[in-house]
């Protein structure tokens, strides 16, 4: 019982931990988005506040905010009539929402709104030859329609599974380190508690790499 006690522990500081540095990282990265926008560099904007999407964390408010930036950097590259730029943009927001879908979809709304503005640009584009420009545009455009929506959905379980893994992978080690390493140079290595959660994490870090394979 006290070892998993102590292992749930573990697990719990490993958690806030990569909670932290995942929402210290998201917020960099929004904040960089913004400096580039305050100069004029709407191309790099558009590349961090992308990064600070895929720093998705459940209930944060950065994900959505850097959407926002976004959306108004692809509608005004597209009033200045640069349409590559526009796209590129407006493809940041659903790669970014896509990349962090697990147990669920987060930013469908914004994917949503990516879609429609995107199948528009990728229609009028003058210079694409898919789909057959010999066909009707509403043809066309069901096309373009039907492979935006396409979607290779992670395998659950193995998401589970990954998840699992990860903390399994850290805790343990973390404890390995806590309860086998003396705390003065006059005791004793306890190798007995090395062996068994260096084991753990030996079999978590298999599971998470198991996980990343098959999600």
């Amino acid at each position: 019982m006290a070892t998993a006690r102590l292992l749930a522990g573990f697990v719990a500081f490993c958690t806030l931990v990569v909670v932290a540095r995942v929402g210290a990282t998201g917020v960099g990265e929004y904040r960089r988005g913004q400096s580039f926008e305050e100069v004029g560099q709407a191309h790099e904007a558009a590349v961090h506040y992308g990064r600070a999407i895929h720093m998705y964390l459940p209930l944060s408010p950065l994900p959505g905010k850097a959407a926002e930036r976004l959306l108004r950097l692809a509608e005004a590259a597209q009033r200045g009539g640069n349409l590559d730029e526009a796209r590129f943009c407006y493809e940041e927001l659903r790669s970014g929402f896509l990349a962090v879908r697990s147990f669920y979809q987060p930013g469908t709304h914004f994917i949503e709104q990516a879609e429609v503005a995107l199948a528009k640009i990728m229609l009028a584009d003058s210079r694409s030859t898919w789909p057959d420009r010999a066909l009707p545009e509403p043809e066309r455009a069901k096309i373009i329609q039907g492979v935006l929506q396409e979607r290779e959905d992670p395998a659950l379980l193995w998401v589970l599974m990954m998840g699992l893994g990860y903390f399994v992978w850290l805790g343990a080690a973390a404890a390995a380190i806590w309860r086998g390493l003396p705390s003065d140079a006059n005791s004793p290595i306890r190798w007995p508690h090395i062996r068994r959660f260096g084991g753990l994490s030996a079999a978590g870090y298999l599971l998470w790499l198991l996980g990343v394979a098959l999600a």
